[in-house]
């Protein structure tokens, strides 16, 4: 995820030769985060040779190597790694103190950087984002996509929008389910017809199948039924793709069925386009789950987006 700001967000720019500044561990932390100072110039704004500089003086004044690069490669030390978590924290506590100030001015204000994937931004939240930008002014918005996994790139997101069927793993992160969005198996009638408009999950065994992602020439799907009834399908992955947009547009030419969510399809059902294959069988529900550092560091901005993503995700889904 790429974000930019300027220094200034973190404190003075001038330091004392003897003193450890809060905004060089702030830096130290950012080239950690990016991986090594081009990407980190690119995300704050300040130049690649001013940063290896602000580092390497961070690194005469204590005496110790924080990071090994070369043109090759960009490694942490161990008191890197030390001194990397006191950066994280400082920056946390930074953000934390400046988000309460502007909050204090009674309305939504400043950067709110969003992290979310990319089938949600390109169908909903681009388009909940934009129009949430021109009823505040004040506030700018960062919509970066990810890959829809909690781990994707969050460390400099406010909020990122996560779907998970099996839950979400543990972390010191805040969890709020804002809805569910229910899933349909859908096909074109002609390809419905052609695999004898099946009712029962079993006639779909080696159907042509559009994936999501991965390369697999098969792919089982599991469906729930009547009755709480489980079961597992073998089938022919002829297309796949990790945008659901994408595999929309390839179940409407007719490369097969394909599991998307209600919501995403209901406009090409009600127009024919579409239908329902293996009505009463389908896969399980997914959630979608909204992450944030904690209820201290989310801004008047964060809330008050947060509460808009619940109420249309939650029209959507009903």
């Amino acid at each position: 995820m790429t974000r930019r700001h300027s220094i200034e967000e973190f404190g003075p720019e001038k330091v004392s030769k003897n003193d450890c500044a809060a905004d060089d561990l702030i830096l130290l932390a950012e080239v950690v985060d990016a991986g090594g100072f081009g990407a980190a110039s690119l995300r704050t704004g300040v130049s690649k040779s001013r940063l290896s500089r602000r580092i390497a003086t961070l690194e005469e004044q204590l005496g110790v190597t924080l990071l090994l690069r070369n043109s090759r490669n960009f490694e942490v030390t161990e008191i890197g790694q030390q001194l990397y978590q006191h950066g994280r924290r400082v920056r946390a506590e930074t953000y934390a103190a400046t988000t309460l100030a502007k909050d204090n001015q009674g309305e939504p204000y400043g950067t709110l950087r969003v992290a979310c994937p990319t089938a949600l931004v390109s169908e909903y939240v681009g388009r909940i984002a934009s129009e949430f930008a021109l009823a505040n002014p004040r506030v700018r918005i960062c919509l970066n996509t990810t890959m829809g996994t909690a781990a994707s790139q969050t460390s400099h997101a406010d909020l990122v929008l996560v779907p998970s069927v099996k839950g979400l793993p543990d972390s010191d992160m805040i969890v709020q389910r804002l809805a569910v969005f229910r899933y349909v198996l859908v096909a074109t009638p002609a390809v419905a017809e052609a695999a004898g408009h099946p009712v029962h999950p079993g006639a779909l065994e080696g159907v042509d199948a559009i994936g999501w992602g991965g390369t697999e020439e098969s792919v089982r799907w599991h469906l729930e039924g009547p009755g709480q009834e489980h079961v597992e399908v073998e089938t022919r992955v002829r297309f796949s793709s990790d945008n659901l947009m994408v595999i929309c547009e390839a179940a409407l030419a007719g490369l097969g069925v394909a599991r998307l969510p209600e919501a995403l399809c209901r406009p090409y059902l009600e127009k024919g386009r579409l239908c329902v294959v293996t009505p009463g069988w389908a896969p399980p529900p997914i959630p979608i789950y909204a992450l944030y550092p904690s209820r201290r560091h989310i801004s008047i901005a964060g809330r008050l987006f947060l509460a808009e993503l619940t109420k249309q995700f939650l029209a959507l889904s009903a």
